[in-house]
């Protein structure tokens, strides 16, 4: 079946394969100091540690005229940039560098440096005409040379740009996780669905070929129009229909970034609970890359898996024109059995992936920066399994669900840099197709022992298309101001079209399915809206902040044979402060409204007005003992009014969902994230969160909920436990690492169905382990285990009949092969 599915989709994997397979062409210039290298040198003298550091990043280093005998080095274990190593072998001994010649850096006093320029600070873009690497350290304080040796290596600074500008993590005032390529890769993050086990608050449900990503309690995972938190690749808007996100896949990201809490102001009208930012890595102007990892997975009682990812970047005009191809293939092996159709490992998928960019510099000032990315995805999400791993059909029927999950987006970005702002205009086109065949599914609409009703489709074809502009200008001269304002356009379509479904209640196999039906509908959605952020920093140590988004929404929807159109408008503002305590420590607040557009049912039922939330939150963020314990930490509030509830019209009526405005509900939370290098070999990390939510109001008569219920979908806590440790083995820098994380139950009722009408998922506890060995500079070698205790407990809460369940990956055991040339 692989062969068959290769070949209809072979220009999506020869582009992985030829990634994969390019020759180095050509070395660099200059040294690249943003290289990752594994390091692994023992805390000795100065002189000794640039020859194992010349050794290790190949990189000639030279000293002329400079005395070293006497300076000690500290120790350095793990991965770093070449940058970061050199900062933190020469920290404190009165040295600087500079390359000199391809591959060739020079050591010399700070205070005889020939007036060379400084370094731009630390988390700083690197936009100055600097030579790459220029870098004066300070001059020696009391007590370092006599400290060198023993002083735990730093954790490195994140920059982001969470609020469109770039700014150190702990700088930013709003609860922001910012997760690295490196930790991406060491914890075998592949999509935004592994995400999961990093983000605590996150959570997604990805069953029977829907896609809806909840954050920090904003569920409503079956209501609405549009969907509740925003999702961004780069500067492309991609936030679709509430209920199809699209499949981004992490390989080759610079990081991603979580925005927890609204965030309408600078990202509009979808990210009512949060935002998330894929940023991936633009294309190099000066050197040829390439990378290719591979993978082997073996999952217990299931098909094995393999994966080819791979990235090539060529420069075609040297500092002005270059091409960065990345590309995925996966083929995800099934552990799902089907007795009644004698098939076994049902739940296979098989992914393409392929994202080109390109940059073109003509000057300074001036950049376009062009993106494509192809996906292509065939195979079966999880429809359930009961306790002995076992699908069952809808009606006995020996269908076996699948589906078809494409899509293709283009972005251009274009940036003008004036003596005092930066002008970018982002224009995307998004265009996404999914087809689900032979999906069944059943309900406990009449009190047990009654039996289940099933509903069954033959295909069922969503299709949409999103075509958005955003153009903004942002300050860029470094002071006390700074502000961003502009203005975004999207036009939105959505259609679904299932032409031939089955409902009835349960019979015994071989019994005439009932008489068939159809149902779909088209929307439509053309928006716009203003937007301005500004802030101002007091005293050097107070920033006082204001932002609002106004929004305007028209929407037309046909369903049956009836049209209805309707317009929704917001006004979202978000006021805070951020107040820095000392160098280390700094303390926020905020107050942001989140604002989602009302929209129209099927069956002639009313439409349903607009939801809101407005949340408050306090928080601080701290680099402490010597940058080796960082943490983020915050409390927050959410009001949420007008929720948009879904409902299902009980028989005979066809099971359509029903959406509706119930009430209001609050959410209160605590959020902590934190890691500590207590040594230089050990890292520990925690994150985790704690939610409660309920509903405060209900409006209407007959509703799924009543005060005090619980909001579906949202466990009450989740947290993360991370060890890594940094080793060396025989001259070979390596890790591994261990990471435990656990979620609490998720629950889903409709009372207006009945009391019976009541699911919840289980317990969830995930271990995984992963480790790599820097075989040699160009080849890595890893092995990895998800689910190490093999727990195979129920994750999704709406499954609440018993008969079925969506359930983690059983234990995978995988070996992993990198290799780079640069």
């Amino acid at each position: 079946m692989g062969i068959f599915w290769l070949s209809r989709h072979c220009k999506a994997f020869l582009a992985c394969i030829i990634a994969a397979i390019v020759p180095i062409a050509w070395a660099a210039n200059a040294p690249d100091f943003d290289q990752k290298v594994n390091f692994a040198i023992q805390p000795q003298l100065l002189v000794s540690a640039l020859i194992e550091f010349s050794r290790q990043a190949q990189i000639q280093v030279m000293s002329p005229g400079i005395d070293l005998k006497d300076r000690r080095a500290p120790g350095l274990s793990g991965s770093y940039s070449i940058r970061k190593a050199l900062d933190l072998l020469l920290a404190g001994s009165g040295l600087s560098y500079r390359p000199t010649g391809p591959n060739t850096i020079a050591i010399a006093l700070t205070t005889g440096a020939n007036n060379w320029p400084a370094a731009a600070p630390p988390g700083a873009a690197n936009n100055s005409s600097l030579p790459s690497g220029t870098h004066d350290v300070s001059p020696p304080t009391a007590g370092d040379a006599a400290n060198m040796a023993d002083r735990p290596i730093p954790l490195e600074t994140i920059v982001v740009t969470a609020q469109k500008r770039q700014q150190a993590l702990k700088e930013v005032p709003i609860s922001v996780v910012a997760v690295t390529n490196e930790e991406l890769s060491e914890r075998n993050v592949q999509s935004i669905d592994d995400l999961v086990t990093v983000v605590p608050g996150l959570s997604i449900s990805d069953a029977a070929g829907s896609r809806r990503v909840l954050l920090r309690g904003i569920s409503n995972i079956f209501g609405g129009s549009s969907a509740l938190i925003g999702m961004y690749l780069d500067e492309a808007s991609v936030t679709s229909s509430s209920a199809a996100q699209l499949d981004l896949r992490t390989y080759d990201l610079d990081r991603v970034e979580v925005l927890r809490g609204p965030q309408g102001t600078l990202y509009g009208e979808g990210s009512v609970g949060g935002t998330i930012r894929f940023i991936t890595k633009d294309p190099r102007l000066d050197r040829f890359e390439m990378n290719a990892d591979v993978a082997a997975l073996f999952t217990e009682d299931g098909a094995p898996s393999q994966r080819i990812e791979s990235v090539v970047n060529v420069p075609l005009l040297d500092d002005q024109l270059a091409l960065r191809a990345v590309g995925t293939f996966d083929h995800e092996g099934g552990w799902i059995d089907q007795p009644a159709a004698n098939r076994q490992d049902i739940n296979s998928q098989n992914v393409a992936d392929v994202r080109v960019k390109g940059l073109w510099k003509p000057s300074a000032d001036f950049a376009a920066l062009a993106m494509a990315v192809i996906h292509r995805n065939d195979g079966t999400q999880n429809p359930g399994e009961d306790a002995q791993g076992n699908y069952t059909q809808a009606f006995n029927l020996t269908t076996t669900p699948s589906i078809q999950d494409d899509y293709d987006l283009y972005n251009l970005t274009l940036t003008y840099d004036f003596p005092v702002a930066r002008l970018l205009s982002s224009t995307s086109d998004i265009r996404q197709d999914q087809q689900n065949r032979n999906v069944g599914g059943s309900a406990q609409y009449a009190p047990p022992p009654s039996l289940r009703s099933d509903f069954y489709s033959l295909t069922s074809e969503t299709s949409a298309r999103n075509i958005n502009e955003e153009l903004r200008l942002t300050s860029s001269t470094p002071g006390a101001w700074n502000w961003t304002v502009g203005g975004f356009y999207r036009h939105f379509r959505n259609s679904v079209d299932t032409p031939v479904a089955y409902y009835g209640m349960q019979a015994p196999p071989g019994t005439p399915l009932p008489a068939s039906y159809s149902y779909g509908f088209t929307s439509l959605s053309e928006s716009g809206s203003l937007f301005a952020d500004t802030n101002y920093k007091f005293f050097d140590r107070l920033t006082l902040g204001v932002g609002a988004r106004y929004f305007r929404d028209r929407q037309d929807y046909q369903s049956g044979g009836v049209e209805q159109n309707g317009r929704f408008h917001s006004l979202d503002p978000r006021v805070y402060l951020e107040y820095q305590l000392n160098d280390a420590v700094n303390a926020y607040g905020s107050a942001a409204k989140g604002f989602r557009s009302g929209g129209f049912n099927q069956l002639n039922q009313p439409k349903f007005g607009p939801e809101n939330v407005w949340t408050y939150e306090l928080g601080t963020k701290a680099s402490v003992l010597e940058d080796r314990l960082n943490f983020d930490a915050d409390i927050f509030l959410s009001n949420y009014n007008d929720y948009q509830i879904t409902g299902v019209l009980p028989p005979p009526a066809l099971p359509e969902n029903i959406y509706r405005n119930a009430g209001n509900a609050q959410i209160k939370g605590v959020e902590l994230d934190a890691m500590w290098r207590p040594i230089d070999q050990w890292t520990v990390s925690f994150a985790g969160d704690y939610l409660h939510a309920v509903f405060t109001k209900i409006d209407v008569t007959t509703a799924a909920y009543v005060v005090g219920d619980p909001v579906d979908f949202i466990p009450k806590y989740q947290f993360t436990i991370s060890v890594r440790r940094d080793f060396n083995w025989q001259g070979k820098a390596g890790f591994a690492r261990l990471d435990f994380s656990d979620q609490d139950r998720e629950t889903y009722r409709n009372r207006q169905i009945g009391p019976w009408y009541y699911g919840q998922s289980d317990l969830i506890s995930l271990l995984n382990f992963n480790s790599n060995l820097q075989w040699s500079q160009n080849l890595s070698l890893g092995i990895f285990v998800q689910n190490l205790l093999n727990e195979r407990r129920n994750t999704y809460p709406a499954y609440i009949d018993g008969g079925g369940a969506v359930r983690s990956r059983p234990r995978t055991i995988g070996v992993r092969f990198g290799v780079q040339f640069r």
